[in-house]
């Protein structure tokens, strides 16, 4: 009962930033850096430990979504890693991934949140988003505990953005220094397209 509470108290939290409407989205700040998963992390310029675990460039991450119960295939992939969808920047990091006209045809499209499932299916529904599969981490937060950006006291997923090559293996990744911040999307675009 009690991680329920703290896990409702954190999205309501970072769910404080009211949503932008989807024709005039706001304009965050894009980060270039990234911070070590495991340490710790910044919510408006506040610190914030993150879980012990680890993700690494090389990892098999087509196995560690299985392992955490997330059906996906091997193939080039961009995974938006984020709190909530229900927030201003998740909405507007998760429009990037699901509008770019940049994006081959051929990359797939992910999401992963700490929202329930069925708050995740209504944003995908209003947003017009349903070319991303959205994957939900709200159970008991396994996928963000075990690697290292479950963020302690609110219990959500620090914020970022992973690339996947053709065999389900990472090849980038980016976690911001602040969760107000955007991963570098557009480089994450760039590096999924080069690897078709």
């Amino acid at each position: 009962m009690k991680h329920l509470f703290i896990f409702i108290f954190g999205i309501s939290f970072v769910s404080c930033q009211t949503p932008t409407p989807t024709k005039a989205k706001a304009s965050f700040t894009t980060s270039q850096d990234s911070i070590r998963l495991g340490k710790s992390v910044n919510i408006g310029g506040k610190p914030h430990s993150l879980s012990k675990g680890s993700l690494n460039v090389g990892d098999d991450f087509v196995a560690i979504a299985l392992k955490h119960g997330m059906k996906m295939s091997a193939g080039v992939s961009i995974i938006n890693v984020v709190p909530s969808v229900d927030t201003a920047v998740c909405e507007e990091q998760t429009h990037v991934l699901g509008e770019s006209p940049l994006i081959k045809p051929q990359v797939q499209r992910f999401t992963i949140s700490r929202d329930l499932p069925m708050a995740q299916e209504r944003f995908a529904k209003a947003a017009k988003l349903t070319n991303i599969t959205y994957f939900s981490d709200y159970k008991n937060g396994s996928f963000g505990n075990s690697t290292g950006i479950m963020i302690k006291g609110p219990e959500l997923h620090a914020r970022g953005v992973i690339v996947t090559d053709k065999s389900g293996k990472i090849h980038h990744i980016q976690f911001v220094p602040d969760i107000t911040q955007l991963p570098n999307m557009a480089y994450a675009i760039k590096i999924a397209n080069s690897l078709l």
